[in-house]
């Protein structure tokens, strides 16, 4: 094998270091150091479809890949930061999750488990769900438990005045 294939062969697939990561495209694009201070700049990053990322820079590794040896065309697989990974996974296990303990993580057993640092805030139509350190705050929609209306129109039966109990929710 002549000097100028061994190259090429040796450029097809490289670990490299990430700075300059942009997002704000149709695609997510990053500078790759290929060389020791050899930099290429808005390489474009490969992502699973369904799941966006941006890696911190601190740290941040991958694969590149010349697109048929041609180092003019690299693309970046999926990034890597292993400073900010969640471990400690048992097997059959499946983690998404942040640089700061944010996570949700789905066991293998069954349990689907939500951490998040500040709050939860889950979104449908116009009704807001948050859990926070400072309790649960539901904006829009009703409330209900076994179908009945314990939300912030809710009536009760056999009210007694004073000092006595109410009936339970209508």
């Amino acid at each position: 094998m002549d000097n100028e294939t061994a190259g090429k062969m040796r450029g097809m697939i490289r670990r490299a270091t990430l700075k300059n990561i942009k997002d704000n495209g149709q695609t997510q694009t990053a500078s790759v150091e290929v060389a020791d201070g050899v930099w290429r700049d808005d390489v474009e990053i490969l992502q699973p479809y369904g799941f966006a990322s941006h890696v911190p820079e601190d740290g941040a590794l991958a694969v590149v890949l010349a697109v048929g040896s041609d180092e003019g065309d690299l693309v970046v697989l999926p990034v890597a930061n292993p400073s900010k990974r969640l471990g400690k996974l048992s097997e059959g296990d499946v983690g998404l999750y942040g640089q700061h303990g944010d996570r949700v993580t789905i066991s293998d057993g069954g349990t689907i488990e939500l951490q998040a640092g500040e709050s939860i805030s889950v979104k449908v139509g116009g009704v807001t769900f948050v859990v926070s350190a400072d309790g649960v705050d539901i904006t829009g929609g009703h409330v209900k438990h076994n179908g009945k209306d314990i939300g912030d129109t809710h009536r009760h039966k056999d009210v007694v005045p004073g000092g006595g109990n109410s009936g339970v929710p209508v």
